[in-house]
């Protein structure tokens, strides 16, 4: 089991339901990164970790503390005001995942903010790129699905369809 966590961290139950598999992912949103992107962006939120399991060989969970700013208006409405929201995405089918040099957190260093995501798809295969703030890249190559799940601090689930 891999868990690569940076600051802020996840709240305690959180972590569990990642580290015991335990997300409701069916209450999530299932589609490309392309038709996630048309509707919402990750610029600004947090890179929280990267997790994968020996159980679930294949599947990569990735944690983000969702920067609410750029929420459209009808899923920022079912969010609390001031209340943090993580959003996790499940990239299915993962071939490699790629850090790069200085991802691991350094006391010194600032929390890491995303600046962009950007995706890219060649033949039977997707590349999903993550830039943060502080010059570090992460790579998630996959040939399955991507699952988005947005929970907010009071465990509820957001609907992402709105």
């Amino acid at each position: 089991m891999v868990f690569v966590s940076t600051k802020p961290t996840l709240p305690r139950w959180l972590c569990e339901n990642v580290l015991l598999g335990a997300l409701p992912w069916q209450h999530g949103l299932c589609e490309s990164y392309s038709n996630f992107s048309k509707a919402y962006t990750l610029h600004d939120s947090y890179l929280l970790g990267i997790y994968q399991s020996a159980d679930t060989y294949g599947e990569t969970v990735i944690c983000l503390l969702w920067d609410s700013l750029w929420l459209p208006e009808a899923v920022s409405r079912q969010a609390h005001q001031n209340e943090p929201i993580f959003l996790m995405i499940k990239a299915t089918k993962t071939l490699g995942i790629a850090l790069s040099e200085g991802t691991l957190p350094k006391s010194e260093k600032q929390s890491r903010r995303i600046l962009k995501a950007e995706h890219v798809a060649v033949e039977d295969q997707t590349v999903l790129v993550i830039d943060d703030t502080q010059k570090n890249t992460l790579t998630v190559v996959f040939s399955g699905q991507l699952h988005f799940l947005a929970v907010d601090n009071k465990r509820r689930i957001l609907n992402l369809a709105a």
